[in-house]
């Protein structure tokens, strides 16, 4: 919190935010590792926006009103009660999305919210890097950057989040910008994900290993992003929608619609950099983490095939698509990721520092592996 009321006030909030009441959110994802942070940071930004929280259970309903003091109301709900969405949307002028794109029901959603009484709506969805992932290879790093101003027209189509991409920015009367954030990494106010989502498959890999791992020899270059970072590239995004629903600008076609589209990423590095530099020293020193680093027969990180990963993280999961979610998480673990984001910086002033709380992570989902552990020894 104290980021968002310090520097980053100062330096982007002067611009764009705008004193205006009676705007309707509708907020979904909230309860989320992104969507938590997404809205600290926008009610600290906008204070005056009433915002309507799509939540899954009366626990979170509850941490919203202790939280926000009734300045944020939940809607109680999930993505498949479609007469809520629907509702939820023909009200809103915004509406943001920070649940994972697959699950989200655009039949409902889109026409409910571009056919609504309002003159403008606008969309702010979360999308993924992973679009622009080529073949897991820890071998040699990819040699492509993928930039959301130059490579705009050549983003692949048939990958993961495409086509819930192209659906969403080239659909009729809602301005829509999408973010895709690249790996998360830092500290969230969410009650149940504070640490970021592939932290828990990281740690498990390296518990049952007993040594911290790379895909192959973990040379693939990957970005990284600071939480709290990437929540201001979406109240930047929300200050740009208020001043063109306030009348004080026009709708940029560089920020909304089938240009608006924005990678977020801070920090690039190699995987084994990432592991060794970064993640290992944090692991060791703390009391808990450290002892999962019981493998003594090998120093340092251990080289794994990408399946030996698979097969590791395949164990956490249950279903039909177990195996094809540890395979993707896994190839996020070999895979270069490559961006830019040139569009957030011209046109928004988003400038990430590139610094990850790298500790506050650790921290965090080692106290996810310890409550887990716990509630697993009391049944």
């Amino acid at each position: 919190m104290d980021f968002f009321r310090g520097v980053f006030r100062q330096a982007y909030l002067s611009r764009y935010t705008v004193t205006m009441s009676g705007i309707p959110v509708f907020f979904i994802g909230a309860s989320g590792h992104i969507g938590a942070a997404v809205l600290q940071a926008l009610h600290a930004a906008h204070p005056e926006l009433p915002i309507r929280a799509l939540v899954r259970q009366q626990e979170d309903v509850d941490h919203l009103d202790s939280l926000y003091q009734g300045s944020v109301t939940s809607a109680l709900g999930t993505l498949e009660d479609v007469g809520i969405v629907a509702e939820e949307a023909a009200r809103a002028q915004l509406v943001i999305n920070c649940a994972p794109d697959f699950a989200l029901p655009l039949p409902t959603l889109l026409p409910s919210l571009s056919s609504n009484p309002h003159p403008q709506t606008f969309l702010l969805q979360t999308s993924g890097a992973a679009r622009i992932w080529p073949p897991p290879s820890g071998l040699n790093p990819h040699p492509k950057i993928w930039s959301d101003l130059t490579d705009l027209s050549s983003l692949p189509t048939d990958t993961t989040h495409a086509a819930q991409d192209i659906t969403i920015s080239t659909y009729p009367g809602i301005n829509a910008a999408i973010i895709s954030p690249t790996f998360v990494i830092g500290k969230s106010p969410s009650v149940r994900h504070k640490h970021p989502i592939i932290f828990p498959d990281l740690m498990h890999v390296i518990r049952q290993q007993g040594q911290a791992f790379v895909v192959e020899q973990g040379k693939n270059l990957t970005t990284f992003v600071d939480t709290e970072e990437l929540a201001g590239l979406y109240v930047l995004l929300v200050g740009d929608a208020l001043r063109c629903i306030r009348g004080e600008k026009q709708v940029d076609e560089n920020i909304w619609g089938e240009k608006g589209y924005f990678f977020a990423g801070g920090w690039e590095v190699s995987m084994r950099e990432f592991i060794v530099d970064w993640l290992l020293p944090v692991l060791e020193g703390n009391e808990t983490s450290k002892t999962w680093l019981w493998n003594q027969e090998g120093k340092g990180v251990k080289e794994l095939g990408l399946g030996e990963v698979v097969g590791s993280i395949l164990g956490r999961f249950e279903g039909q698509e177990a195996e094809a979610w540890s395979r993707h998480i896994a190839e996020g673990f070999g895979t270069s990721m490559r961006i830019r984001g040139d569009r957030g910086r011209r046109y928004l002033g988003w400038e990430p520092t590139g610094r990850v709380k790298l500790g506050e992570a650790v921290e965090a989902v080692v106290r996810y592996f310890e409550e887990r552990e716990k509630s697993i020894t009391e049944l």
